[in-house]
């Protein structure tokens, strides 16, 4: 089982272009330069993994724009039925 939180980071520091073990759920996305397009892309690889293991969520723009930190779209992808398993 693949967690959430290792979901997100992973796409965070995709994105962001930072090492995923100096991410955490507290990390603000403002502080790493995650402006509305890159957020946007984040949530772009974050909806693609799920796909890949079979869970369709998509976050939308309303719901992106308020996320301020990681721990935000772990938890808009929990409370969404977006939990992870291996393919």
């Amino acid at each position: 089982m693949t967690a959430p939180l290792d979901a997100v980071r992973s796409a965070v520091a995709l994105v962001c272009g930072v090492d995923p073990a100096e991410l955490d759920a507290a990390t603000d996305l403002a502080a790493l330069g995650a402006d509305s397009l890159a957020r946007v892309s984040i949530a772009d690889v974050v909806e693609a993994d799920l796909a890949t293991a079979g869970v369709a969520l998509h976050i939308d723009d309303a719901s992106l724009g308020r996320m301020r930190r990681l721990g935000d779209i772990v938890e808009y992808v929990v409370a969404h039925g977006g939990v992870l398993s291996e393919a």
